[in-house]
């Protein structure tokens, strides 16, 4: 344990003779400025616990500092996270529908595992990390020992599962692969930094070398979705095509044991957009041919399409419902222009926010190709293909503002009208006003029984929007701001003063989420494109845009 002294400026700040921030790990202000933060000088007294969290190597180990290990943490912390995790954040809202493959499998898997298994040790590092950031805040991952001891447990089992080769073919172990790269990343994103991609690798290391018919048919296929969901997003952040071993996932016919939904179809697409990115950020790096920007203009029409195809193929219970401020919901709740949109569940919410985002990418790359080959008239690559390029032209800048109209509309619905950070009384708080559960009419739809959502308990609907909500609406927006830092011509061909009204809305959800500097006086530089390029840092091994 430690006694911290009273805190002061690091070190770097005071032989700067500069303000600190006093941010932690590192100070904002180093942060921003590229220096190396020396951290702070305190009045320390330890006490050795380095022991609980040594990642044992051998069995050899396993047998000499058995005894050090078999002290768990009282049963009722880890037990008491899990069934919060569960509750908040793999069961309400999810759906074989629109299933990304990892939370939809993950109770039936985790209840079916012995109590000591590298999945239960996981699931419970995962879940007493969430827990403590809502009781403590963004100090949790360094005061807390539980999600700390639990992890070094589930690194350990997780070891010894991998050496034996009737548990390595398992969807359990896969799973718990995948937890640890959570806790990863969300360690990542709340310290501004860098993602570690180590269990991310590993779990496609698995993919490729699990044979078909080893793990559980459907088990096994939900989870390898789930792997080739999260490469595909990361492809699209690090503007790199999409790797072998999820590229042979996307076409493999292994999958096919879970039934097809249109967020698999979704990533095929984007697996495609990943590949264009790449292409053209390879080929911008010389003067592009008009031939060559015509042929990948041309290509990326055609993925455009495929998108369009996929909003065009979608059930009613998806669409999002348009609702009036002041008529429809709280004019308190803040919002974009008087609309917001409201939806079914948060994750069909984040679907929708991610086919925007990525055709919005899209799009910014034919707009940058149009622009990169003006040659008068003929600045259009496809005018030999369309007879209408002025119109197309005109189309596609219309496309923007309606995609970043669609994700400002959204933000209602993930945050309601809370502004303060997030804590356990918000769960309960009467006074927190969010956009109620929305009415469809299915009457005449032959979706309306193979959705177990449609009709729930409107307090397990409020439960799973003040979970999520914040969380899920962080990407979207750090996207976006991502998005206009690298292109003037998108803010071009936005309202006045939507990009602030971004900016706004992305600081708020950093500051429900603990993640915003308390003192914001002493770090006025910190700007919020700079935090959500540093968000994005962590995030780039997770689902999303």
């Amino acid at each position: 344990m430690v006694n911290r002294g009273r805190s002061g400026g690091c070190i770097t700040c005071k032989k700067r003779h500069v303000k600190c921030d006093e941010g932690k790990p590192n100070c904002w202000r180093c942060r921003r400025l590229g220096v190396d933060c020396e951290g702070y000088k305190t009045e320390l007294l330890f006490r050795d616990q380095n022991y609980k969290f040594s990642l044992i190597k051998r069995d050899s180990d396993i047998a000499v500092r058995g005894s050090l290990l078999v002290l768990p943490p009282s049963p009722s912390v880890p037990d008491s996270a899990v069934a919060f995790y569960l509750r908040h954040y793999a069961d309400y809202g999810r759906d074989n529908a629109y299933a990304r493959g990892f939370f939809e499998v993950l109770i039936p898997v985790y209840r079916s595992q012995v109590h000591d298994s590298a999945l239960s040790h996981a699931v419970s590092a995962l879940a007493s990390l969430v827990l403590a950031l809502w009781r403590y805040g963004s100090n949790a991952a360094d005061t807390c020992r539980q999600p700390k001891e639990s992890y070094g447990l589930a690194v350990v089992s997780l070891r010894r599962a991998l050496s034996d080769q009737t548990q390595v073919d398992k969807s359990a172990t896969l799973m718990a692969v995948l937890a640890l790269q959570f806790y990863e990343n969300i360690i990542a994103i709340f310290s501004f930094r860098l993602a570690a991609r180590t269990h991310h690798d590993g779990a496609l290391s698995l993919l490729d070398s699990i044979e078909p018919g080893q793990m559980n048919a459907m088990v096994g296929a939900y989870v390898r979705k789930f792997v080739v969901h999260v490469e595909v997003s990361s492809a699209m952040r690090r503007k790199r095509p999409v790797r072998d071993t999820a590229n042979l996932c996307l076409r493999s016919k292994v999958a096919t044991a879970a039934p097809y939904n249109l967020s698999g179809a979704l990533d095929n697409i984007v697996a495609a957009i990943a590949e264009l990115q790449a292409i053209h950020l390879e080929s911008s790096k010389r003067i592009l041919s008009f031939e060559t920007a015509g042929t990948i203009f041309i290509e990326a029409m055609r993925v455009d399409r495929q998108l369009m195809d996929w909003a065009r193929s979608i059930p009613p219970y998806w669409k999002p419902l348009t609702l009036v401020s002041g008529r429809d919901f709280d004019a308190s709740i803040p919002n974009y222009i008087g609309i917001c949109d409201n939806y079914s569940s948060c994750q069909v919410a984040n679907i929708w926010n991610l086919w925007r985002l990525q055709r919005l990418t899209l799009v910014k790359l034919m707009l940058g190709i149009v622009g990169s080959t003006s040659r008068g008239e003929t600045s259009w690559p496809v005018k030999r293909h369309s007879p209408n390029s002025s119109e197309d032209l005109f189309h596609y800048q219309e496309v923007v503002q309606e995609l970043v109209d669609s994700v400002c509309r959204s933000v209602p619905f993930y945050l309601g009208d809370r502004t303060a950070p997030s804590s356990m009384a918000d769960f309960t708080d009467p006074d927190i006003s969010l956009l109620g559960p929305p009415q469809f009419d299915l009457q005449h739809s032959k979706d309306a029984t193979q959705d177990r959502d449609l009709k729930v308990p409107s307090d397990e609907h409020r439960r799973h929007i003040i979970a999520q909500g914040p969380w899920h609406i962080m990407s979207p927006l750090s996207r976006l701001l991502t998005l206009l830092s690298e292109d003037a011509t998108i803010e071009s061909l936005l309202q006045p003063g939507q990009r602030q009204w971004i900016r706004t809305q992305f600081l708020r959800v950093l500051r429900l989420l603990h993640m915003f500097p308390a003192d914001l006086d002493s770090a006025g530089d910190i700007t919020a494109d700079f935090l959500a390029k540093q968000v994005r840092k962590g995030a780039v091994f997770m689902s999303g845009p």
